[in-house]
């Protein structure tokens, strides 16, 4: 692998032959994203995008994927200006991931918790050892999601099980994970990094205007089978910021953080 480039002191980015990989470099908070974090995903991106990469894999140092966003951060929001700026932060992360042009990969090799599972949810494809496990804990913290990304939840596992993972905040496994189809395969540790590599492979050898109109038709398809903005009248940004200002979130965060 040729030498990473540091986008920030916690994303990394690397180029494998045809693979750009966007490193998650905090093990010490089991990757834990702050606002920088965030903010640094989209320039990596383009960077990898910019110097060859034809597919790009999304990983975590340590022994974690991504934990989420990182709650003492979020324990020190004050007003709805700063909370804005940190759930702003977040959504475009994960709505650029979503559009970027290229095949994107999440390789989980551990916890993938909160914004964490918002991070996978928003590739395309989805990679896990079977000692990996998810879940999406906004009812424990007192916070909401955007329509957007409940919607790409609910186009992977569909309502009840989305409802199940939002409404009790509990972890499934790779083996759950993978039955409900947020994840397309659980691996052994040992095997996941070769079964991505042939996967970067494979798309590689493809066709890539192919790919990218495949990307594009999918994007559309599922843009008319979930309309978000059906099915919401309201500023559903403002709901969401709302929630991290609230006295149920601050109530709780000071219990996690």
């Amino acid at each position: 692998m040729s030498e990473q480039t540091h986008i920030t002191e916690h994303i990394h980015t690397e180029l494998s032959g045809s693979a750009g990989y966007l490193i998650i470099n905090r093990p010490e908070s089991q990757n834990a994203m702050t606002k920088a974090m965030w903010e640094a995903v989209v320039p990596a991106l383009e960077e990898l995008k910019n110097t060859g990469a034809q597919v790009i894999v999304i990983k975590g140092t340590g022994s974690a994927f991504c934990a989420g966003a990182d709650l003492r951060e979020l324990s020190q929001i004050e007003g709805e200006e700063a909370a804005s700026e940190q759930w702003n932060s977040i959504k475009y992360a994960l709505d650029e991931l979503k559009a970027f042009a290229l095949p994107t990969v999440a390789m989980i090799n551990g916890a993938c918790m909160g914004g964490g599972c918002l991070l996978a949810m928003a590739c395309d494809l989805r990679y896990a050892a079977k000692q990996a496990r998810f879940s999406i804990p906004i009812a424990r913290l007192g916070i909401v999601l955007d329509d957007s990304n409940i919607l790409r939840l609910i186009s992977l596992v569909g309502p009840a099980v989305a409802s199940e993972m939002l409404y009790t905040g509990v972890s499934i496994s790779s083996a759950e994970a993978e039955m409900v189809g947020l994840i397309n395969r659980a691996l052994d540790p040992e095997d996941l990094p070769l079964y991505i590599n042939e996967i970067c492979n494979a798309i590689y050898e493809n066709g890539q205007a192919s790919i990218f109109e495949a990307k594009c038709s999918i994007a559309r398809v599922l843009s008319h089978a979930y309309p978000e903005g059906a099915l919401a009248s309201f500023d559903d940004q403002t709901r969401v910021v709302g929630s991290y200002v609230s006295s149920d979130f601050q109530e709780r965060i000071r219990k996690r953080s």
